[in-house]
């Protein structure tokens, strides 16, 4: 380089960094404040946008027109209108979905999947637990009454949804660690949010609250083995073998709630779980009561010497845990 440019380059390159300066503390500290001001606006405006997003959602989850429209708006939104793409596009894709969405499996999905994104959103913006507590409850227990089987719509997170993403409620929507993202997830809804509330709030419902969970459970099992029997009656014996190989294949959750896996496995874990909570938070002693019957009906089943284990590690952990008088009632 010409030195007779080079000199002039690096005098103000010197004069550019005498002249740069660290913030002062006052500084930052008035940055901060101005910072905290910005989180509080950018709070109130998620909250606002959470808010009318599930007044939305809960509108169209009532009637099934108005859920089959929204999820067609969204769709045009997001897949379309954002991408630049023609209308006539959006029309041809519309076609192919008019016999999809006529289906009553694929509706009944799509209007639950919206009252759970209507929850899911108030969970999202909500300081306590007790604001969603009950109407949770009743979902689960609409969820656990379905006559259809549930679609992709129910069994995939409300995070990654056509809805969340036309609203912009996807990570909002997915960071919520006590809040179950599956719709169909009964067991994620009694694992992340109900029982955790009970067993800090009101251990004295938490029997319950367990029975109620077996019972829904045993529910959906039924109803999607029903289904099954019905998709296999009039096969010939091959076509069955074939269709169950397809059934056997899926995962997730409709393998957790396939019967026979349900009734050999989940169910006695299900049992196994209340009584374990029965031992922690309501009474050691009944616990222990009906522990044993428990362990001597399962003691050749798969899953015996897991219950035994931590069985014996409870009881010893009880035993150090504690200064017990012998002989007493805790014992």
């Amino acid at each position: 380089m010409n030195p007779r440019i080079l000199l002039p380059a690096l005098l103000f390159a010197s004069l550019f960094q005498s002249q740069a300066a660290d913030l002062t503390l006052e500084q930052i500290e008035s940055i901060k404040k101005q910072a905290e001001a910005i989180k509080e606006n950018l709070d109130t405006h998620l909250s606002t946008r959470n808010s009318s997003a599930g007044e939305r959602f809960a509108a169209a989850s009532t009637d099934p027109r108005a859920a089959v429209a929204l999820y067609l708006d969204c769709h045009k939104l997001v897949n379309f209108d954002r991408e630049g793409r023609p209308e006539s596009d959006f029309r041809a894709w519309k076609d192919g979905q008019e016999d999809r969405l006529k289906q009553p499996e694929n509706v009944e999905s799509l209007q639950m999947q919206l009252r759970y994104l209507a929850l899911s959103c108030k969970a999202a913006g909500a300081e306590k637990i007790e604001e969603v507590f009950t109407p949770l409850l009743s979902y689960v227990d609409s969820l656990s009454r379905l006559e259809e089987l549930p679609t992709g719509d129910l069994t995939s997170s409300v995070a990654g949804s056509i809805f969340a993403r036309a609203f912009y409620l996807d990570r909002q929507l997915g960071s919520n660690q006590g809040w179950e993202p599956v719709p169909f997830n009964i067991g994620g809804m009694y694992e992340k949010t109900i029982f955790p509330y009970l067993r800090s709030e009101n251990p004295g419902a938490l029997m319950g609250a367990w029975d109620k969970r077996i019972e829904q459970q045993t529910r959906i099992a039924q109803m999607i083995n029903h289904h099954k029997e019905e998709a296999l009656r009039g096969l010939d014996r091959d076509e069955q073998r074939r269709a169950r190989a397809n059934q056997d294949r899926q995962g997730g959750i409709m393998k957790d709630l396939d019967m026979d896996d349900f009734t050999a496995r989940t169910l006695p874990k299900l049992k196994w779980a209340k009584l374990k909570d029965m031992f922690h938070f309501v009474s050691e002693v009944d616990a222990v009561q009906a522990m044993l019957p428990f362990l001597k009906e399962h003691l050749t089943h798969e899953l015996g010497e897991d219950f035994f284990a931590e069985f014996y590690k409870m009881i010893e952990e009880a035993e150090m845990g504690t200064d017990r008088l012998p002989g007493s009632a805790s014992e």
